[in-house]
């Protein structure tokens, strides 16, 4: 049975991660939070720690609860750098020694999903993903650009038709952002998207394979540079 101070430790542990995540910009203002039973299972604890780390936050201001059909938790406009400013550092400090290796194999996996996509795609699957690409490029909303992101880079997964590949991409995912799933996108990182999904997308429909593996290799390596910038402000 746990001790009850390495529960308060890990719901503490878990409020950072949470107040992180919001920092570097996986959560923008507006955006609401997975539900406790998905934060759970993300984070690999119980929902009473769930419970108890999103109490910390919402007393810090960052998120509230709505109530309601549309109700959850919900990011607000408060900034992290003005109620807990050196959360984000703490927990980047502790993090990204352990990522910087993982990332490397990341963007490997992800660079075989690109050059897949340029040999097997079809014409429908470029439609859409062009239209996404004009959607992504076309939004300053970094909650929306996030939304697209998501979907344009399932379309890649889909055109490049592996279920083995696609369930690893996921898991990397999931753990190249702090266990949440959702990538920082902060506004500042946006041009510097739009540029590499350009990039990325053309050489996907060019079908030239080896242009499509080294642009999406460059472009998973946004994710580490947005938290070493938000870490010690390096830039983007």
């Amino acid at each position: 049975m746990p001790k009850a101070g390495n529960a308060r430790s890990a719901t503490q542990e878990l409020a950072d991660r949470i107040v992180t995540a919001i920092a570097i910009g996986a959560y923008s203002p507006g955006d609401r939070l997975p539900s406790e039973r998905d934060l759970a299972e993300r984070q690999q604890v119980s929902r009473v720690t769930v419970r108890g780390a999103l109490k910390i936050v919402s007393e810090l201001g960052l998120i509230e609860s709505r109530r309601g059909r549309d109700g959850g938790t919900f990011v607000t406009c408060k900034r992290v750098d003005e109620v807990s400013p050196h959360t984000a550092q703490r927990t980047l400090e502790k993090e990204l020694p352990q990522l910087e290796d993982f990332f490397d194999y990341r963007c490997l996996v992800e660079g075989l999903v690109a050059k897949t996509a340029a040999e097997r795609h079809d014409a429908a699957q470029a439609r859409r993903l062009s239209e996404l690409l004009k959607q992504f490029c076309e939004t300053s909303d970094a909650s929306i650009a996030r939304e697209i992101d998501e979907q344009l880079h399932d379309c890649i997964m889909e055109m490049a038709g592996n279920d083995h590949l696609a369930e690893q991409s996921r898991q990397l995912t999931a753990r190249a952002t702090l266990g949440f799933g959702s990538e920082p996108y902060p506004e500042e990182s946006l041009p510097r998207a739009r540029k590499e999904h350009q990039e990325l997308v053309k050489a996907i429909l060019d079908r030239r394979e080896d242009d499509a593996f080294r642009a999406a290799q460059h472009h998973f390596t946004l994710t580490l540079a947005i938290m070493e910038h938000s870490l010690d402000g390096r830039p983007l």
